[in-house]
């Protein structure tokens, strides 16, 4: 088989894949841009062009101190969850790293941190807010049985205030820390058996604590997955929808919506398809220079072995 019949062999191959993302994904995309600079309603075919009018009141409404909407409290409650993103990543490998110590009963651990991730976000949010409701959740029940009434709080309330932010949002960022955590798991847990046993065997025989062996090894030789388990939590905090979206009953909730939610309730409940494809390309644009940077700003060498 000559070089040309290789090419269109993979080609052949390739193809099907090509089409369907470039009508599911790309086709989809340059109409959204295209659709930004338009005024529309999304029920009709008029669109009127408007330039760059929708990017202005956009940027009006997340510099102006009186915004009704509060554009910037959005985008604040995007940041913060990329914080409860970080734990996550951390928690995840320190599992990985005790797991890949196969203490006793590793492998029920290791199903039980990854079952979240079988369940679908919006099954994710009805289950916990079953479980956190203050009323009849399976939280508050077990507290004021154990004594400790004065706890069991209003786990998804949007008025009770905690630093910062309302309780009910630290209530979605421990979710995204318990859904979370078994991915990251399995990630790291690939990588870090991948590493010659020979050089945690030269350490241990210098001396070396398991903790040592931890930070002074184990990390450097995979920071590549941790680098790109990071850049991947921020690019889900920005683009996060539907935990909160369920989770807050379908409603629009200023304490608790993210900049996505905004998105949606001017799509599909304002009908300002324009405004709406505006902000989209925004938070696109922005999550790119998130991710480039923070991408630059983790590198570090990568070491061989």
């Amino acid at each position: 088989m000559n070089k040309r019949e290789q090419r269109m062999l993979i080609l052949t191959f390739l193809l099907p894949g090509l089409v369907l993302y470039t009508v599911f994904n790309v086709y989809p995309s340059l109409r959204g841009i295209l659709i930004s600079f338009y005024d529309w309603s999304g029920l009709s075919g008029n669109m009127t062009f408007v330039g760059m009018k929708n990017f202005a009141t956009l940027w009006r409404e997340f510099t102006d101190p009186h915004d009704f909407y509060n554009i910037r409290l959005y985008l604040a409650h995007n940041l913060f969850l990329i914080f409860f993103g970080f734990v996550t990543t951390f928690l995840g490998l320190v599992a990985a790293a005790i797991i890949n110590e196969k203490p006793w009963g590793y492998q029920l651990f290791r199903i039980t941190f990854f079952f979240p991730n079988v369940l679908a976000i919006p099954a994710t949010a009805m289950l916990w807010s079953l479980v956190l409701n203050p009323a009849f959740g399976l939280v508050n029940n077990v507290l004021r049985s154990i004594g400790l009434e004065q706890f069991a709080l209003p786990w998804l309330s949007l008025q009770y205030q905690w630093p910062l932010f309302k309780i009910g949002l630290y209530s979605v960022g421990f979710i995204v820390i318990w859904g979370g955590i078994g991915w990251f798991m399995l990630l790291f847990l690939a990588a870090i058996q991948n590493i010659p046993h020979e050089l945690v065997e030269a350490a241990v025989l210098d001396g070396a604590t398991k903790v040592q062996v931890f930070f002074k090894i184990t990390i450097p030789l995979i920071w590549e997955t941790i680098r790109t388990v990071m850049v991947y939590n921020i690019i889900g905090a920005l683009s996060g929808f539907a935990l909160n979206y369920v989770l807050f009953e379908r409603i629009s909730q200023k304490h608790a919506d993210l900049i996505m939610n905004y998105f949606y309730w001017q799509s599909f409940k304002a009908h300002n398809w324009g405004y709406a494809a505006a902000i989209v390309v925004v938070i696109f644009v922005v999550t790119m220079i998130f991710t480039l940077v923070s991408y630059k700003a983790l590198y570090r060498e990568n070491l061989q072995y």
